[in-house]
Parts: C-alpha cells; sequence; structure tokens
C-alpha cells in the first residue's frame, strides 16, 4: 500500500521531467498541441539579470520577463521562503488567513500611499485586480455603472477588461464585453498632444477640459470612476504630467467619481513604491500585479480605508489565499527596501536616461525618451518634423539587440481601423538589482543595435 505522507518519486526522476534537455520532436509538437503561440526562445534558467537558453547564450534581460522580475531571477531569498512554505502548507481557501498572508497584508499597508489601506488580493494577476476595482467602486456608489478609460491604455485580456482597454484593430478576432459601460478620453500624451498643442509652453490642459466637458455633457448613464495607467506602459511608456494628474485628482473629488490607478508595471519600477509617491497625487483605488509577488502571480487591490469592503460572494478565487504566493510577495516587499533598490532604480535610471539623450543629440531619429526610474521608453521616428513612426527600425534595433544578448522589449501595437500603426517604442526595464557595468552594457548595446538597424533603412 502507497504511504501517501511520504515521497514516491526520487530526485533524479522529478529532475527529469523539469530539469532535463527536451528533444526536437518535444518542441515541434508542442506547438501543434498548444492553444496559445509561443516564442522560438526557450529558458533554462535564470540568475539576477541573466537568463540562459538551451544552448547555453546568456542574456541581460531588459524586459523583466513581462517586467516582473525586480528583483532578478531565481532570487535566492525568495526561493527559500516558497519552498519552506511548500513543505508546510501549499493550499487554503480564499477566506482563510494564513501567517503570509496576514503579515504580506500587515506590510503593504505600511507602505501604501495617504489613506490607501484596504487590501484584495488574488492569484490572478492584473485583470483580476482591475475588475475587483471595478466591484468595488460600484458597491460604494450604487447605481453608477459607466467607466471612463484612456485611448492607448492597457488593463488586461478578460473580456471586460478588454473593453477597458485600447483595441488592437485587426488583432482581436472576436468583440469583448460590457461596451454600454465604458467610454474613451484622450491620453495626456505630450509628444504626440491630442489637442494639437506644439509644446507644454502653450498648454494649458486642453485635453483634461476635453475630459471634464465629456464626462459632464456626454454621459448617459451616471458615472462610477475614471480607470488609467498615470503612466501608460504598453501603449508607449507615457507619463501623465504632474499637473493634469493634479487638477483630474481635484475634479474627481469634487464631482464623486472615482479615481482607479492601475500600477501594474509601476509599483518600485519608477524608483518609488507607488506613483502616489513620485506624482504626490492619491487615487481612491490602486491596483498592482507584475512584480509584487515576487515573480509568483498575484493581482492586488487597494482602496480607501472608508469604503465598504466586499462580502464573500463579490470577491474571491480557488487559489488568491494561494500561501507561497505571500511568501514569495513578502520577501518581494522587505528585499527592495534592505537592499534598498528604489534608490538604486532612481540611479541607474537617471544614468540610462541621461546617456539616451546624449545619443538623441547624436541620431535625429530617437524622437523622445520618456518614463522615471527603470521604466524607459525610446520613441523612433523616421522624421523629426512629421514624427512619423519608425515602426520597422524599432522591430529591427530589437532583434538586433537580441543577437547581441541583450534583450529590449516593443511597445503594443496601436492601430486603427484606416490603417495606421504605432509600434515604435523600444522598452529598456531590467531588474532593479542591474548595475554601473549592467548599464553601460545594455546602452553599448543599444546604439551598437540602433546603427545595424539603421543600416537596413
Amino acid at each position: 500500500m502507497t504511504d501517501y505522507n511520504n515521497r514516491i518519486f526520487d530526485d533524479d526522476e522529478i529532475l527529469s521531467w523539469i530539469v532535463n534537455s527536451l528533444s526536437e520532436e518535444e518542441i515541434d509538437t508542442v506547438h501543434k498541441k498548444s492553444l496559445v503561440p509561443f516564442y522560438d526562445q526557450i529558458w533554462v534558467k535564470g540568475e539576477g539579470s541573466y537568463l540562459t537558453d538551451r544552448d547555453g547564450k546568456k542574456f541581460l534581460d531588459c524586459t523583466s520577463q513581462a517586467w516582473t522580475s525586480n528583483i532578478g531571477f531565481s532570487n535566492p531569498d525568495v526561493a527559500f521562503a516558497v519552498h519552506e512554505q511548500l513543505k508546510r502548507l501549499q493550499h487554503v481557501r480564499y477566506g482563510f488567513p494564513t501567517i503570509p498572508r496576514v503579515r504580506f497584508i500587515h506590510k503593504l499597508s505600511k507602505i501604501t500611499p495617504g489613506n490607501l489601506k484596504k487590501i484584495a488580493v488574488n492569484a490572478m494577476g492584473g485583470s483580476g485586480a482591475i475588475e475587483a476595482a471595478l466591484r468595488l467602486a460600484m458597491i460604494n456608489k450604487p447605481g453608477a455603472e459607466h467607466f471612463y478609460t484612456y485611448t492607448r491604455g492597457y488593463h488586461g485580456s478578460t473580456l471586460a477588461t478588454m473593453t477597458l482597454s485600447t483595441r488592437f484593430a485587426g488583432v482581436t478576432r472576436f468583440r469583448s464585453w460590457g461596451h454600454d459601460r465604458v467610454s474613451r478620453i484622450p491620453y495626456p500624451y505630450c509628444y504626440r498632444c491630442p489637442m494639437g498643442q506644439e509644446s507644454e509652453k502653450s498648454c494649458h490642459l486642453e485635453c483634461l477640459e476635453f475630459t471634464k466637458n465629456m464626462i459632464d455633457y456626454g454621459s448617459i448613464d451616471k458615472v462610477c470612476g475614471i480607470l488609467m495607467e498615470p503612466i501608460i506602459g504598453p501603449g508607449g511608456h507615457i507619463p501623465a504630467p504632474k499637473r493634469y494628474l493634479t487638477e483630474l485628482r481635484k475634479w474627481t473629488e469634487k464631482n464623486e467619481i472615482f479615481l482607479i490607478w492601475d500600477e501594474s508595471q509601476l509599483f518600485t519600477r519608477i524608483g518609488h513604491w507607488f506613483s502616489s509617491d513620485y506624482y504626490g497625487v492619491i487615487p481612491d483605488i490602486t491596483c498592482l500585479t507584475k512584480a509584487v509577488g515576487g515573480g509568483l502571480p498575484m493581482g492586488v487591490t487597494i482602496a480607501r480605508d472608508d469604503l465598504k469592503g466586499f462580502n464573500s460572494a463579490e470577491e474571491h478565487s480557488t487559489f488568491g489565499a494561494n500561501p507561497s504566493m505571500f511568501a514569495s510577495g513578502l520577501v518581494f516587499l522587505n528585499y527592495v527596501e534592505k537592499a534598498n533598490l528604489l534608490k538604486n532604480t532612481r540611479e541607474q535610471g537617471k544614468y540610462i536616461t541621461s546617456k539616451l539623450k546624449q545619443l538623441q543629440q547624436k541620431y535625429d531619429i530617437i524622437g523622445d525618451i520618456r518614463c522615471p526610474g527603470l521604466m524607459i521608453g525610446i520613441e523612433l521616428i523616421k522624421n523629426p518634423e512629421t514624427k512619423e513612426p519608425a515602426n520597422a527600425l524599432c522591430a529591427d534595433l530589437i532583434e538586433e539587440a537580441m543577437n547581441q544578448g541583450v534583450i529590449f522589449g516593443h511597445m503594443a501595437p496601436i492601430s486603427s481601423d484606416s490603417g495606421k500603426l504605432f509600434r515604435n517604442v523600444c522598452k529598456i526595464k531590467p531588474p532593479l538589482i542591474i548595475s554601473r557595468d549592467d548599464s553601460d552594457h545594455i546602452l553599448e548595446v543599444f546604439e551598437s543595435a540602433l546603427e545595424e538597424a539603421m543600416d537596413y533603412m
């Protein structure tokens, strides 16, 4: 009779499943069996800021694998915590607290800005956190069910959060749900001002006045909230001006409209815990994912402490109380603090950005360099006068950098039914642990790859 309390496989047998090299047949057939597409690259190891593929080649990863591994790959403290937790307890139902769950919530609530002190956590990620935020807003404003979101924004891939996001014209093959509950407003994209302003000096926040008028006079239903990325990520790395957010916050408070932030990519990456620490503006609700779980799946919804919370039917998920997820997230919060990574993020980000601005003087195809900390976006253009997006150049640069052992990110495709396409922002978002030598290597490869890509034009 099998003793289910003891191991039934030896180490080598388990390692043969998860570590031993894949055969070509396994690789070929998995593409046929998978419902989702795969990249050709197969990663087998990560350490610090570097990934190693199945051929043994190392890459400095400036995407942190979907902007998530902020404290590096295979962080030994996270690995130890998860291992120890798994030995003790690997799963509980959503309503049950565990030691790491209680301590994670306490730790996070100590660093949240202002009165953002109530927390709900899921194991699904950003989409789950966003949907929880919308439900919470509707609970606290009965009868209001309409939301405004921004052009170029991205908030997830569920049927509801796809509606909240910019539509990828010609890419998605179905219509998402809830279009009667969502309206769009223009994002304050200063490099390509939606109101036609030529410079920030001539700007009088016309885009905000347009938004106010649209909500005041164009809404057919009672407005519940405005959902936004204070710094747009997938849609082009676009930081909202501080004065825009300041005035928007005053207006939403006056009109009792919830301001909901999506900080999925921003938490710690901009050199601050929260965007509020950078902007000095505090929303009513904010949402996190990506790095906050320390590399494990996690979505977090954080709300004002005076708002009503959920009942057990309104927010729960099967794996949302995963003890290992909380253990990993708890180590992440403490690691960022003890290793002083927010300071390193600001310093390395400032250094890389300053060097990129020097390159901008040399290459006029570098149109704009933006975002704080290690959330750096470089917008490439064909012509400084027309600002026509250099989409092919950007793709070639990223491919050439990959050949040279550095992984840069690509913005999401922003397209229209008329055929206009923007995919011309190269992302530099490495783990927050990078050194000055890493930064110099990133800059060296960026310029080399840019020159190679220019030769293809």
